[in-house]
């Protein structure tokens, strides 16, 4: 059996896009998304030149923005998976719906 592979997301120029699935991947229970400690070590660190954070979800064709700064003040480090994750409340995200072509 192979470990599941991890969405690490991608870094382009200064912004950090992740694609997924809203329904699969928020914990609407606690309002809460997450971004690996791993990942969040490697590129959105204090060496690295990322300064937005991009959610995608391509089925429904949404996006959530926030500034980098802006998560660094809300996020909390938890581990209540098999792995420590950033864990990011939701409600600091903007939200925006796009057309067809825009993240595919």
């Amino acid at each position: 059996m192979t470990k599941k592979e991890i969405n690490r997301g991608k870094v382009v120029g200064n912004i950090y896009f992740k694609y997924l699935s809203f329904s699969e991947t928020v914990l609407w229970n606690r309002r809460e998304i997450s971004i690996a400690k791993d990942v969040a070590e490697e590129w959105l660190g204090d060496n690295t030149n990322v300064n937005l954070v991009v959610f995608v979800d391509q089925a429904k064709r949404e996006t959530w923005k926030a500034k980098l700064d802006r998560i660094k003040t809300v996020w909390q480090l938890k581990r209540v998976g098999q792995e420590p994750q950033y864990y990011i409340p939701i409600d600091i995200f903007i939200t925006k719906t796009y057309g067809k072509k825009q993240y595919e």
